[in-house]
């Protein structure tokens, strides 16, 4: 994999992360002092943050790969913004259907439920706009 895409895929891992991160920390904060849904859920935001502070640490070196790649006008080296590096549409789609069974598999009402919630309604937004601009290129 290029240097490019891996920094879209990191990017976008950081970013799914963080989304994810907002909606249970969101959750977190209606529950009331006492509820066992509590320690669930801050249990899993640490999870997710350590995810985000690894994802940060790697995209780090990526831009410095990146750096270092364009510096010595490596023909691999990234020419664009990582947003408008593509994401390959079938794998968004792979991930969309497994954080669907990741919700659907989840306890009701849990954590890991909320986390998989989050994910799949990142997905597909991530997909819908995926799907169209290859509408949009044909």
């Amino acid at each position: 994999m290029d240097t490019a895409q891996a920094l879209r895929e990191t990017s976008d891992a950081l970013l799914r992360d963080l989304d994810v991160l907002v909606t249970i920390e969101e959750e977190k904060r209606t529950l009331v002092p006492g509820d066992p849904r509590l320690v669930e859920l801050a249990q899993r935001i640490n999870q997710i943050a350590a995810r985000v502070l690894t994802s940060a640490g790697r995209q780090r070196k990526l831009t410095e790969t990146a750096s270092a790649e364009i510096a010595a006008g490596a023909p691999t080296a990234p020419g664009q913004p990582i947003e408008s590096t593509p994401r390959p549409i079938q794998a968004i789609l792979t991930e969309w259907r497994d954080a669907e069974r990741r919700a659907m598999a989840a306890p009701s009402g849990s954590a890991e439920q909320a986390e998989a919630d989050a994910l799949v309604d990142r997905l597909r937004d991530e997909y819908r706009s995926a799907h169209e601009a290859a509408r949009r290129t044909l």
